[in-house]
């Protein structure tokens, strides 16, 4: 609100309290009548001005498993159809993390393929590359989560 706008509402607000006063309305009564003209004139100008009244959201930070991720997920596969390419390019990238931080395996290389399926079943790994869009049926999907969790590190130290 500009500061114009405020003395002109805070004027007539007096100029109100004034004329009642003027009438025959006690002070404490005329002094109300003005308050009020003055709160409904500053109400009434903040609304009337294009500024959000709302308060403002603060920016939803969301990593990697998070709970609205979770939930997401949890949704998808309530889904009927099967389930969607997104939650299973969710179990993709939950299996490059685990695949690159255990066992220093890369799901996208074909050489590594392999030692992959040495340490997750071949059927998983067929889902997890395949290359068409489709959607699985949630028991294989609840196998390639399952084989994702059992997961092992290495037992090999390297220095």
């Amino acid at each position: 609100m500009t500061r114009g706008r405020v003395t002109g509402v805070l004027v007539l607000a007096v100029v109100a309290a004034a004329v009642t006063w003027f009438f025959g309305v006690g002070v404490l009564q005329s002094l109300a009548v003005g308050g009020v003209v003055a709160a409904v004139g500053l109400t009434w100008s903040a609304i009337r001005e294009d500024v959000p009244l709302t308060w403002p959201l603060p920016p939803v930070r969301s990593g990697p498993g998070a709970r609205r991720e979770l939930s997401e997920t949890a949704w998808a596969l309530r889904a009927r159809g099967g389930v969607p390419e997104r939650t299973l390019d969710r179990a993709r990238s939950v299996a490059r993390h685990r695949l690159r931080t255990l066992h220093r395996l890369d799901l996208d290389d074909p050489h590594d393929r392999e030692a992959i399926e040495a340490v997750l079943p071949p059927g998983v790994v067929a889902v997890l590359v395949r290359e068409r869009r489709t959607e699985i049926d949630l028991t294989t999907f609840a196998s390639v989560l399952t084989a994702l969790e059992t997961l092992e590190p290495t037992t090999e130290r390297h220095p």
